[in-house]
């Protein structure tokens, strides 16, 4: 059996070339590092290294045994990390989602469906980001807003059903001159000042795509964007899916007709998970619809 740190210290050899360039990198003392290599040539009963009287440098085996060594190394580092994901998802429910309104939706149900498991979320700009999380065992369960992807080459693996609509609109001061329209597109909004909050998922970047004239003024924190959003002469963005939707005095919401800004979310889990998250699908479906 090889240890790990012989194999560690032998890829160290390798990528600094030298034995005390290696030991500095590892911080042990070159003899101790020498005696580790000449270790690891005994376990293994051949030759691995050429040596002259001020040099140590690997001959072909050597090459092919450091070869080798990174690719165990990959794997036990990847079998460690699929390890203790598999432990994590036996006490712990992370949510992926692509924009705030299905965390709001499905954070406060987890609880009441699994108590005793640690619930978290992660907020990602992209259906591909989260994607890649449900495929390793970041995520247990996964809102997106386009059913592509994994889904659509794997129909087999994993479940999904659309569970909501979202429709954007634009929250303005009736004072302000697009107040005056019905509706607006989204190029009526060029060169406008907006206020827009940062932490909103795939809604950030879409509006950096389709408003690239538009002049954003970012806000980090949701609290001082409420305050500073319900007393600015800056329009923003609202949408029909919160529980806030704004009619204040003083302000309009004027829907927005672009096909971009009406999504349908998307509640993806492996299939084999289908089964244990059905109170939850349950309740999705009894409180929202597609």
């Amino acid at each position: 059996m090889i240890e790990t740190y012989l194999l560690q210290q032998l890829i160290a050899f390798s990528k600094n070339g030298t034995l005390s360039a290696a030991s500095e990198n590892l911080h042990i003392s070159q003899p101790a590092l020498s005696q580790s290599m000449k270790k690891l040539e005994d376990i293994l009963g051949v030759p691995i290294f050429e040596r002259t009287k001020n040099k140590l440098t690997l001959n072909d085996t050597g090459r092919l045994t450091v070869e080798l060594t990174e690719k165990l190394l990959t794997q036990q580092e990847e079998m460690i990390e699929k390890i203790r994901l598999f432990d994590k998802t036996k006490h712990t429910l992370c949510l992926g989602a692509c924009a705030p309104i299905p965390v709001s939706d499905i954070v406060p149900l987890l609880p009441r469906f699994y108590s005793g498991f640690t619930v978290s979320y992660e907020l990602k700009n992209s259906n591909e980001a989260l994607w890649e999380g449900l495929e390793h065992g970041l995520y247990q369960i996964i809102i997106v807003h386009e059913e592509t992807g994994k889904y659509l080459k794997c129909p087999d693996e994993f479940f999904s059903f659309p569970y909501r609509q979202e429709n954007l609109s634009l929250w303005v001061p009736h004072e302000h001159p697009l107040s005056a329209l019905s509706e607006l597109e989204l190029k009526d909004l060029a060169y406008q000042n907006i206020l827009l909050y940062t932490h909103i998922g795939f809604w950030y970047e879409m509006c950096k795509e389709k408003l690239p004239d538009a002049h954003f003024l970012y806000m980090n924190e949701f609290d001082a964007f409420q305050q500073i959003s319900g007393t600015s002469a800056f329009p923003s963005f609202t949408t029909d899916a919160s529980a806030e939707q704004r009619q204040e005095a003083g302000k309009k919401v004027i829907p927005i007709t672009d096909n971009e800004v009406h999504v349908t979310y998307h509640f993806v889990c492996r299939r084999e998970d289908s089964d244990r998250f059905l109170p939850l699908i349950k309740q999705l479906r009894s409180d929202f619809s597609a």
